[in-house]
């Protein structure tokens, strides 16, 4: 992820497009064949989220790469648990 902010000046960035090209280098697209992530993705928001929550300019481009893939794991930890808890609910009214 860190190589794909690199080209840029990445700290000038929004944090909409540090997050669309965070989420295209995870996904796996790189930024030569353009970031395919749609802008309804929610995992923008969330990355967006984290970056409005912290001094992400002030770290290099690697600190952010780790800090956005912790995040994006976090996200992802908590959703799975509320599905999870979301089910015994469900399951507990039948």
């Amino acid at each position: 992820m860190s190589e794909a902010l690199r080209p840029y000046v990445w700290r000038g960035l929004t944090p909409e497009m540090v997050s669309c090209l965070a989420l295209a280098a995870i996904d796996g697209h790189g930024v030569a064949g353009g970031a395919p992530v749609t802008r309804r993705d929610v995992r923008i928001g969330v990355l967006v989220d984290f970056l409005e929550g912290c001094r992400w300019r002030s770290l290099t481009a690697g600190a952010v790469s780790r800090q956005l893939v912790t995040a994006l794991d976090t996200w992802r930890h908590e959703s799975q648990w509320l599905e999870i808890e979301l089910r015994w609910l469900l399951d507990g009214d039948g």
